[in-house]
């Protein structure tokens, strides 16, 4: 019998590979073809295989076999067949059909949360709004969901509330979110100018210090932030492609201390639905200083991701570190400076680290929301080569080490992370510098913080503190700043 659609929107598809690969967050640690809790005696003739073929032709063939094995009795109780052949039939358009065994394999595996968000996908598809909803709210308290796919989970369940007309468009083609931040604050190094204010040269006849002119000493004073952001998921085949774009602009009171700076970035997640897949990054970045064109950067990277850990009574660091997904990538970025071109360079390194994310207990999606913490750490080692052997200092070596936390505060939600830079050139910077190697050491401190005005106006700030020692006194920087203003989010 014919099941009659209703006009209620449904989720976007797929909905699966949407929310694993949000906002370049990690990835679910969990595979559609997770075995099923309790093994079937008798081996079923078809197993799962991800992903899915991309020609219909050919994925019309699979679930004709898929029916026919169906009945079979190793396959009956095998719950992660019968979710490939629910995500087969979703991928054919056929959400009436992956209805039943979606349900089939939820009832003999109910934790398998790759057909969970199947059959939200597929409720909602059917009009059953309140069921998918009810899925989707489910998928949300889970310990290990990274914070920016649990945002997209939120971003769902806010579509299928909404009017059809609005739904149907938010769910149609790409999904994309604007965001528009006015802010006005202070700082104390306005010129990124060195904290000494005198300089040793070093002659053959001895040492000379010399004091910096006024105009190369540290500026401060108010400023005016602006910030745009745009994001956007598409899926692609049984992969996932995000885009970002950030520009941002600094307004002083003098040109010369103002900035605009804009960032573009593609990411391609090849397998989001697997619990190991690897990811692909580049990116684009411009910065304008004082009406100058200061740097070009040019990045690439190529990263590949664990399965999240699990909770074990065995270790003290299980519930610490539960939910938490390893990763490990390699870098190059090419620097350029338009207007003092010895300066470029090519840097090659890679970088490990953890994402981790945890949720407490809360009634309802808000408090879920509210209630989640998002940690991890990050080590970086590189080498930067000069494209002109005439580069003072040239080449360096740089690694640094990063920390990250974000969780609720006050009503709102309140972020920190740290960094420590260290770099040192491989020869000596310059005979008037006393004829060594540079090092430097850098440490930043960034505050934001958030609290919600309606539901989609906030009230933002933040603050930046770094300090940068070098055995190089001209290299010494301090500075502060502090800025509050709005942020609008538009989803469309």
């Amino acid at each position: 019998m014919a099941v009659q659609r209703s006009s209620r929107p449904a989720l976007s598809r797929p909905l699966r590979l949407l929310v694993l690969a949000a906002c370049l967050a990690p990835p679910f640690a969990w595979s559609q073809a997770q075995a099923p809790s309790t093994p079937p005696a008798t081996a079923c003739p078809l197993q799962p295989r991800y992903p899915l073929p991309a020609d219909r032709s050919d994925l019309q063939k699979l679930a004709t076999a898929q029916q026919a094995a169906a009945d079979e009795r190793g396959c009956l109780t095998n719950a992660a067949f019968h979710a490939w052949r629910g995500a087969t039939l979703l991928a054919l358009g056929r959400t009436a059909e992956a209805i039943e065994p979606l349900e089939r394999a939820l009832l003999h595996d109910p934790d398998l949360p790759g057909a969970q968000l199947d059959l939200a996908q597929a409720l909602a598809a059917e009009g059953d709004t309140a069921s998918a909803r009810a899925f989707l709210a489910h998928m949300r308290q889970r310990s290990d969901l990274p914070l920016p796919i649990g945002q997209v989970i939120d971003r769902q369940l806010e579509i299928l509330s909404l009017p059809t007309p609005l739904a149907n468009v938010l769910t149609a083609g790409w999904q994309s979110r604007w965001q528009f931040s006015a802010m006005g604050g202070s700082e104390t190094n306005l010129n990124n100018a060195p904290s000494s204010s005198e300089v040793t040269l070093t002659f053959p006849q001895g040492d000379v210090t010399l004091p910096l002119d006024v105009e190369s000493r540290p500026r401060s004073g108010g400023a005016t932030l602006g910030v745009v952001q745009w994001q956007g998921l598409r899926p692609w085949n049984e992969s996932v492609l995000v885009v970002q774009a950030e520009f941002k602009a600094r307004q002083t009171g003098d040109s010369e201390t103002s900035y605009q700076q804009s960032d573009v970035a593609a990411t391609w997640l090849d397998a989001p639905a697997a619990s190991r897949q690897w990811v692909a990054r580049v990116a684009r970045s411009h910065l304008r200083y004082g009406g100058t064109s200061l740097l070009r950067a040019t990045r690439a990277t190529l990263q590949y991701q664990w399965e999240a850990r699990e909770r074990t009574e065995a270790s003290p660091w299980s519930e610490v570190l539960a939910g938490c997904r390893p990763a490990a990538s390699l870098e190059l970025e090419h620097r350029g400076y338009p207007e003092s071109r010895v300066l470029d360079g090519l840097y090659q390194g890679g970088a490990a680290g953890w994402l981790c994310r945890r949720s407490m207990v809360g009634r309802g999606i808000e408090a879920l929301t509210a209630n989640t913490f998002f940690y991890g750490a990050q080590a970086r080692l590189g080498s930067d080569r000069p494209l002109q052997a005439a580069r003072a200092g040239g080449a360096y070596r740089r690694a640094e080490v990063r920390a990250q936390w974000e969780g609720p505060w006050l009503g709102g939600r309140v972020g920190a992370q740290w960094s420590t830079t260290r770099q040192r050139d491989r020869t000596p910077y310059s005979p008037l510098l006393g004829n060594v190697p540079r090092s430097t050491i850098r440490h930043v401190l960034q505050l934001e913080a958030s609290w919600p005005l309606t539901e989609s106006l906030a009230l933002v700030a933040n603050a930046e503190i770094s300090r940068q020692s070098s055995n190089l006194a001209v290299f010494d920087a301090r500075q502060r700043s502090v800025y509050m203003g709005l942020r609008w989010e538009v989803m469309q």
